[in-house]
């Protein structure tokens, strides 16, 4: 009965043990794949070309088409979101 008790723990805690690692290899992968600063510097181009082009608009002001589409369109696309939330509960 010792015997047994003794092995049960030993598998207990052997599983247990590769459980952490899988987790702590998971939270590596995960780490790597969410960096940030990385992501950021990948497309740091991608970045500074957005917002140059934001400025200008903002600076500049939007053309009247624009400001129509955006003064239409979200609202219709907030109203579409939560007329499928609404379906969806």
């Amino acid at each position: 009965m010792d015997d047994e008790k003794k092995q049960l723990d030993q598998t207990i805690e052997g599983a247990r043990d590769r459980v952490g690692d899988r987790i702590d290899e998971l939270d590596r992968r995960i780490r790597k794949r969410l960096d940030f600063k990385s992501i950021a510097s990948e497309h740091a181009p991608q970045l500074v070309v957005g917002g140059a082009v934001a400025g200008f608009l903002i600076g500049f002001g939007f053309p009247k088409v624009i400001k129509r589409v955006l003064q239409i369109g979200i609202p219709v696309v907030l109203i579409a979101v939560r007329v499928n939330k609404m379906r969806s509960s």
